[in-house]
């Protein structure tokens, strides 16, 4: 009976050839790695994502803790959204995706010329590597259960 379980469990590890996005309950996980003020490692939040179509936004807004502080951490393309592909990262005012982070007392967002948001073809994922203000950094990846169309 053992090896029928580990067969199953190795079957299961082989289709997601190393990074499911998914943790053992099934919810998307995320592994985003900041560095600075508000250092540690999100591998478990919230995520409520909205493509607002008419608009051609996207918005992805995680929410848990980070070294045991509340975090929010706001994803956004703010205009020209069209699905899977990369994404300059900047401010409001330059047109590009950005990003606003606050952890305990730190509120940090990007600059222009921050870096790369990336959505992988399912459109409920992506990689993102950026700087934010204060010597802030973000890199990694994170999911959504589902994009809410609205």
């Amino acid at each position: 009976m053992r090896l029928v379980l580990l067969a199953a469990l190795i079957a299961v590890q082989a289709t997601c050839s190393g990074n499911c996005n998914t943790n053992q309950g099934g919810a998307p996980s995320h592994h985003l790695v900041f560095t600075g003020p508000a250092a540690g490692t999100l591998s478990q939040a919230n995520a409520d994502c909205r493509n607002y179509v008419d608009a051609t936004q996207l918005n992805v807004l995680l929410t848990g803790t980070l070294d045991g502080k509340s975090l929010t951490f706001n994803i956004q393309v703010n205009q020209g959204y069209k699905g899977a592909g990369s994404y300059p990262i900047g401010t409001l005012l330059d047109g590009a995706a950005n990003l606003r982070l606050q952890v305990g007392t730190y509120v940090g967002s990007s600059g222009s010329n921050a870096g790369t948001l990336t959505i992988k073809s399912d459109g409920k994922s992506g990689e993102l590597d950026s700087d934010l203000s204060d010597g802030e950094h973000v890199n990694g990846t994170f999911a959504c259960t589902e994009v809410v169309k609205a």
